[in-house]
């Protein structure tokens, strides 16, 4: 793969990623919306699920969206947005693997994944962008 071509993926796989974080956002956000007249614990959890699921995850999604668009256009900027997000990415997922859970492998994806971008981010600073 020449590296016309590797610079053109990675903005596609950034944006695919914001567009199944986007996808997350409203899904949480309209699961949250319906259950928000629920009384004790659904109305609980719905809140919960808009305040720290959907509208963060939404303006992740912005976020990975607009850097996509940055990234595609060869700005500089959106390198480091990248980079960035991707460190973001990595507490994220280091921190939702500390749950108890199912959700926790989740959680290590996320980090495996960030941490797999943040290589590759490092690697296209230190060759010049």
């Amino acid at each position: 793969m020449n590296r016309t071509q590797q610079s053109r993926l990675f903005p596609i796989i950034v944006g695919g990623y914001g567009v199944l974080w986007a996808i997350f956002g409203l899904i949480a956000l309209v699961f949250g919306l319906i259950n928000l007249s629920g009384r004790g614990m659904e109305g609980l959890a719905a809140q919960v699920g808009i305040v720290f699921f959907g509208v963060p995850s939404l303006v992740f999604a912005t976020l990975l969206l607009v850097c996509a668009v940055g990234l595609w256009h060869e700005r500089r900027w959106a390198l480091m947005m990248a980079l960035l997000l991707a460190v973001i990415q990595l507490l994220v997922g280091v921190l939702i693997s500390f749950v108890p859970a199912e959700i926790a492998y989740a959680g290590i994806a996320g980090a495996l994944m960030a941490a797999v971008a943040l290589w590759y981010i490092v690697r296209r600073l230190r060759a010049g962008g």
